[in-house]
């Protein structure tokens, strides 16, 4: 008797062609996200959404022309310095004249025209992993094109996707240096380069100079090109320089890392603060801003930063870190700032403890439920500043409140000072500035007791507290005992507190929030039912490993688990370390 073996279709080639390539849509764009507290960007996808429609049509025939057919899935274009190919142009020529650089766009085109009317978003990463932060002014000038070639390609890549202007969904482009940012803000600041199509879908605008050294000097680096005074990105507004009507419809997300402009006409024209609509009447604007890393000679002054933020007045989302505002002198306290009626989460990373506050108090944002304050100092700063005031401001309202003293308190003269402070004399005129705070984020503030335990007792929706190398602020959680009051009766801070996440490196800090939970508990406060604590604590052999063990602590898991940070640098404040290098002292001008 013959045997027959019968070959039955695999289950996923049966599927109906929509289901399947709503597969391929999903194992392209729906990646999951990271979550890791020290990844501050995203970019708008990730290198496996380039290659696997190429991986997926590759398999055999069927999911090919399936694949060729679902044009959503070639929508993520992107050129990096992987395309740029260097090859040696003939045997005579010795050095580099023996040697030729160009731009491979095969790929590039290939997903264009795949991609065929679907929206895009578009990559430019220039980025290079061998940068050694040298200063890119002379080779800008000259276009050296051995070493930064990409600055005199970004016309060319440009130009190649110009024709899908309409078709732009998101434009991210990332540097190193400023060189291909200028190159670029100066393309797509021609409108004629585009017959007036502009980026009627562009909905999420880009552009980061990566190099988070620079927003601590006080001048702009490289000197010969630090203004560019031009109308930032004509070419996409498809609008002439006098026609005010047609800012871009859908962009609703916009991220400036170490890139600056003529703030005025940013806000003019690409915002469309001279449409001077009322709210009302308001049918689309911004939704995410962020300024960051900017030096203060190119940060805008404070009437135009105040006319951007007047020019969104439907925005949820601002992240100020090392940039906003310069404050000069003349600058005062105002009863009247801008209201921000639908903002739900501020980000910022101040150096200045008085500017930060003075910020805030510009700001008139009654819904704010997220709230995130990192003291970002250069990383060789060996001081903390006391940011005592702002943290006073967030808890009053008040920016002229007396001055708090940074010496140490114990627990009992800090409740001594907020009961105090909470006599009718000064309640009936505090009154913190945001009252419906449910998320707060603390990293590197220093301070003492009296500030943190304000701002605590201040917040009372607070459900989620981050702490990240800031002293002081768990001990304010403690329960404060009111004066001539029964002495069972208790002012809870943050008494709608559900989680706490930790990163310190303290030792005692367990033994602390220990303490605190506990206390908390007697005191009637509900359970926080979610902590995860990462403590960096200094290892008995920390010689051999570079530094720091990192140990995580679940409280809820009950479980511990340990890692090492290894480092194979030598001691970074030695001599020619990461800290004391005196070329790249001299060039940057941080440290004397």
């Amino acid at each position: 008797m013959m045997n027959y073996q019968i070959h039955r279709p695999c289950h996923i080639n049966v599927l109906p062609v929509e289901i399947l390539s709503y597969i391929f849509t999903l194992a392209t764009h729906d990646t999951v996200s990271n979550n890791d507290y020290r990844r501050r960007y995203e970019v708008p996808f990730t290198q496996e959404s380039v290659t696997m429609p190429t991986v997926l049509a590759s398999v055999h025939r069927h999911w090919r022309n399936v694949a060729l057919s679902t044009s959503t899935l070639w929508s993520s274009l992107s050129m990096s310095l992987g395309q740029v190919v260097r090859v040696k142009v003939g045997p005579d020529a010795d050095g580099e004249r023996a040697y030729t650089t160009f731009l491979d766009v095969q790929r590039l085109a290939a997903h264009v025209a795949r991609s065929r009317n679907s929206s895009v978003d578009i990559l430019i990463d220039t980025r290079d992993p061998e940068w050694d932060f040298e200063d890119d002014e002379e080779v800008c000038s000259t276009h050296d094109s051995t070493r930064f070639s990409y600055a005199t390609f970004i016309p060319h890549i440009l130009d190649l996707l110009f024709p899908q202007m309409y078709r732009w969904r998101s434009l991210t482009i990332l540097s190193d240096t400023w060189g291909p940012l200028r190159v670029a803000l100066e393309r797509l600041s021609l409108p004629t380069l585009t017959k007036g199509s502009g980026a009627p879908r562009l909905e999420s605008l880009m552009l980061m100079r990566c190099n988070e050294f620079l927003g601590h000097s006080d001048v702009f680096f490289p000197r010969t090109q630090h203004m560019f005074d031009g109308i930032p990105f004509a070419a996409l507004t498809g609008a002439p320089h006098h026609d005010l009507s047609h800012p871009l419809p859908k962009l609703r997300n916009v991220t400036l890392v170490g890139v600056h402009m003529n703030w005025t006409h940013f806000s003019r024209y690409i915002l469309g603060a001279g449409l001077d609509k009322p709210l009302s009447h308001v049918s689309s604007c911004i939704q995410s801003l962020e300024l960051s890393q900017h030096c203060r000679e190119v940060r805008p002054t404070f009437d135009e930063f105040t006319g951007i933020l007047k020019a969104c007045p439907l925005l949820r989302k601002l992240v100020i870190r090392v940039s906003g505002p310069r404050f000069d002198r003349e600058v005062q306290w105002s009863d009247r700032p801008v209201s921000l009626p639908l903002l739900e989460e501020i980000q910022l990373g101040y150096t200045n403890v008085e500017d930060a506050a003075m910020l805030l108090s510009h700001i008139h944002a009654p819904n704010l439920t997220m709230l995130s304050i990192e003291y970002a100092n250069h990383i060789a700063s060996p001081d903390d500043e006391d940011s005592g005031r702002l943290l006073t401001y967030l808890a009053t309202g008040i920016l002229d409140l007396c001055d708090v003293s940074t010496e140490y308190v114990s627990s009992h003269e800090a409740y001594s000072y907020y009961s105090a402070t909470s006599k009718d004399s000064v309640a009936k005129t505090v009154k913190t500035p945001f009252p419906h705070l449910e998320r707060l984020s603390l990293n590197s503030v220093s301070a003492c007791m009296i500030p943190f335990s304000l701002l605590m007792t201040a917040t009372p929706k607070l459900r989620h507290l981050s702490l990240c190398r800031t002293p002081n602020a768990l001990a304010a959680l403690l329960p404060i005992q009111t004066p001539c009051a029964d002495a069972c009766t208790r002012i809870i801070p943050c008494r709608a507190l559900e989680s706490i996440k930790i990163f310190s490196a303290e030792e005692q800090t367990k033994h602390v929030l220990d303490f605190v939970l506990r206390e908390r508990e007697r005191s009637g406060a509900p359970r926080v039912c979610n902590i995860d604590i990462h403590l960096e604590v200094c290892s008995a052999d920390a010689s051999e490993i570079g530094g720091y063990q990192v140990v995580e602590d679940d409280i809820v898991g009950n479980q511990i688990t340990y890692g090492e940070c290894e480092s194979d640098e030598e001691d970074p404040f030695a001599p020619g370390g990461a800290f004391n290098d005196p070329d790249f002292d001299e060039a940057y001008n941080f440290l004397s």
